[in-house]
């Protein structure tokens, strides 16, 4: 028994090889399969299951082994933990490492794919990349298009050359956009058509960027930076009340619009959070319709009312352990009319 054993072990380890003559392989070129290494002629269209499978020219069946190698076109499947096809894919590829210097149209799936050409399909990694453009979904944790993207690119760093369509994640960018960005921060050079949604939005060409100096009725002195484009900006707003014994600092964001109504004046709705540094729990909510007036290339004015909801708990209160909400511990609670009056100054 021992002896058969060493016999199939010296035979998977040995392999074969033949010199295979028909249409598939009219040059009469090395057919060599092994149980650990399979080397192929181009046409050769058999399926390959070892640790290493190579193809010397095209390849359209399945490949699956510890690292997969196609110098030419590949179609059907290619699985492993090293996925290499040095033409174009149609079909899948599965790995820990993907990669095809030519173009993709089916599914890239592994920790980091590339692909130097065109892609249509899907593409999902931790590193996706890809040269020239796609067409389809590019999820990942970081997805990189050079040049045109149409579809959905979502992940925490996106970048692509041209959007058209929507790029979801934390940071977002793009050359030109023809769509939608959401996310904690974006950035665009050239806004065509489309918008960018998040906390910060930067657009190099046909954006909005301004820093406002404003008084209301809560805290004498609010600077805000805000961002994005006119039809819709958020920022970020400290705020300070010289009055105030202590606890004088507050730090709040927003959202806005500038709807304009001629080239002079628009108006100029918000929606704002403030909440004071504090021991206690004090929150301001603020819903404000101003009325806006372009005084030059660089400054605006902006004023209006608003509609004000304070919530406050008394640090006393707030810091003990409550096992259920006990309404008592509200010491403020209440909505009031105010007004608001601002300078902005863009660039």
């Amino acid at each position: 028994m021992k002896k058969i054993s060493l016999a199939i072990a010296i035979l998977l380890s040995m392999g074969a090889k033949t010199f295979a003559q028909n249409a598939n392989n009219p040059n009469n070129q090395q057919v060599q399969y092994h149980f650990f290494t399979n080397n192929i002629p181009t046409d050769w269209n058999y399926p390959l299951v070892g640790l290493v499978n190579n193809v010397n020219g095209n390849h359209a069946s399945v490949q699956i082994g510890l690292i997969n190698s196609t110098t030419g076109n590949f179609g059907g499947l290619q699985a492993g933990f090293i996925n290499s096809v040095g033409g174009d894919v149609l079909g899948v590829q599965s790995g820990f490492i993907n990669s095809v210097n030519g173009e993709l149209k089916g599914v890239q799936n592994g920790f980091i794919n590339s692909v130097n050409d065109n892609f249509i399909g899907i593409q999902n990694g931790f590193i996706n990349s890809v040269d020239k453009s796609f067409y389809g979904v590019q999820t990942g944790f970081i997805n990189s298009t050079n040049d045109k993207f149409y579809g959905v690119q979502c992940g925490f760093i996106n970048s692509a050359g041209q959007i058209h369509g929507l790029q979801y994640g934390f940071i977002n960018s793009a050359k030109s956009l023809r769509g939608v960005q959401f996310g904690f921060i974006n950035s665009v050079d050239k806004l065509e058509k489309g918008l960018p949604i998040g906390f910060l939005s930067f657009v190099k060409h046909g954006g909005y960027k301004a820093i406002e100096v404003s008084n209301n009725n809560i805290i004498p002195l609010n600077i805000a930076f805000k961002t994005g484009v006119r039809k819709l900006y958020t920022y970020p707003m400290l705020a300070y009340d010289w009055r105030l014994t202590d606890d004088r600092l507050s730090f709040g964001c927003g959202v806005g619009s500038n709807l304009d109504l001629s080239n002079r004046l628009f108006i100029n709705p918000e929606l704002e959070g403030l909440h004071q540094v504090s021991l206690d729990f004090n929150h301001y909510s603020t819903l404000r319709c101003n009325l806006g007036f372009n005084i030059s290339e660089n400054f605006e004015l902006v004023a209006g009312p608003s509609l004000v909801w304070q919530f406050k708990i008394d640090a006393d209160d707030f810091h003990q352990n409550y096992t259920e909400w006990d309404p008592s511990i509200v010491s403020v609670n209440q909505v009031s009319l105010g007004w608001n009056v601002a300078l902005r100054y863009k660039f």
